[in-house]
């Protein structure tokens, strides 16, 4: 791929502005492109993580194992998105992430990164800001989970989720129906049966209306 469609590629991600033109050139003659279909793994857990991932195109979960080998949910992320950089914590990352639908990914060699960071301030304050602001999330969640009931965290994900990834369309926030029930359970601290009975209950009421692709959002307000 020339450098000029790399360049092109790159140029939604938010740390593209901390770069200079020579500094871009650079990582676009670094970086690989690699498509993948819906359900493909991209990044594995418990290997060395040697990869950061920008996600240019389509969604990705993100999550880890248990102990017990169930699989816990964190978030969901779209285009525009930076992946794989809580490695650079400490070199070992035990997330996954895993192509919710078509999906094409930028990947770029770990050090390449780290050593642009490291004669650029504003692009080593990005990237730290990105992993403080990942950690909140995961706060933030886990806050949710003790002070808020099951019915509230299933319908502030869903406002989350449409206010992040929907489009809008009339007087509704339209979004790509590809969670499935028992991943929004995950995402949510709740149970399949709860998320299921929560949803068709929103249905009934207005709130939401949904069918196979998609989700659309009207008014999750009491």
């Amino acid at each position: 791929m020339q450098q000029a469609s790399k360049l092109w590629y790159l140029e939604q991600f938010d740390m593209m502005k901390y770069l200079c033109k020579n500094e871009q050139a650079h990582l676009s003659d670094m970086m690989a492109m690699k498509h993948f279909k819906k359900d493909d793994p991209i990044m594995f857990p418990h290997n060395s993580q040697k990869s950061i991932y920008l996600l240019k195109k389509g969604t990705v979960k993100i999550g880890n194992y248990t102990e017990n080998g169930e699989e816990n949910l964190k978030y969901i992320l779209n285009e525009g998105n930076i992946f794989g950089e809580m490695a650079m914590v400490d070199g070992n990352a035990n997330d996954f992430a895993v192509a919710l639908d078509e999906v094409i990914i930028c990947v770029i060699d770990m050090s390449v990164l780290q050593d642009m960071m490291q004669t650029n301030k504003k692009l080593n304050a990005h990237i730290y800001k990105l992993i403080g602001w990942r950690l909140r999330k995961l706060e933030s969640k886990m806050a949710s989970m003790v002070f808020k009931d099951s019915s509230t965290r299933i319908k502030d994900f869903l406002k989350e989720w449409a206010n992040d990834f929907g489009k809008q369309e009339n007087k509704a926030l339209v979004v790509k129906n590809l969670l499935t029930h028992k991943e929004i359970a995950k995402l949510t601290f709740t149970s399949r049966q709860t998320v299921s009975t929560v949803l068709s209950k929103l249905k009934k009421s207005g709130k939401i209306d949904y069918d196979d692709k998609y989700i659309r959002v009207y008014n999750l307000e009491e």
